[in-house]
């Protein structure tokens, strides 16, 4: 079973010259992803178990996106 997480930065754009952003990090610090999807408006990054994000604030919105 995989765990994925929609990140989107509200009033922005994600910084898509590195993947995985800078910003996997700061939200899931020390934690390693199966698979991260990156476009300017979002990033879904993916987990084998699930995961507590860091609060960033409310311009940072992380969702998890339910397993089909």
């Amino acid at each position: 079973m995989s765990y994925a997480y929609r990140i989107k930065i509200v009033s922005g754009l994600i910084n898509t010259s590195t993947n995985p952003p800078e910003i996997i990090g700061l939200l899931f610090p020390g934690k390693d992803y199966l698979s991260c999807e990156l476009s300017n408006s979002e990033c879904l990054v993916t987990f084998d178990s699930p995961q507590t994000p860091a609060n960033l604030g409310p311009l940072v919105k992380v969702e998890i996106i339910p397993n089909e």
